[in-house]
């Protein structure tokens, strides 16, 4: 049986959709989690997909997070990821990394 990764999504704009929408067609991941530093964006995006709203800094304290992605502006990129690793998760960036 293959591990399912618990998601937490950081950065709720346009391209966030398209990991909405396309991360049904993989079984190794399931977003359950978003944060955005406008929280109506992530209150918005987590009613659409049945998921849950929280801050960055919940997200980071969540156990049942692994995995975060980082699909904040590319300025943002380097510090959060950054907050990311010093919790102990793993990250995935949008590009460019930092």
């Amino acid at each position: 049986m293959n591990k399912v990764f618990k998601v937490g999504l950081i950065g709720c704009g346009h391209i966030a959709e398209t990991y909405f929408r396309g991360h049904q067609y993989f079984n190794n991941f399931k977003i359950i989690a978003c944060a955005d530093i406008n929280q109506k964006a992530a209150e918005k995006c987590a009613k659409l997909y049945n998921i849950k709203s929280m801050t960055v800094n919940e997200i980071l304290k969540d156990k049942d997070i692994e995995v975060i992605l980082n699909l904040t502006i590319p300025q943002s990129h380097y510090s959060v990821s950054k907050k990311v690793l010093n919790a102990g998760k793993h990250v995935y960036s949008e590009k460019p990394l930092a």
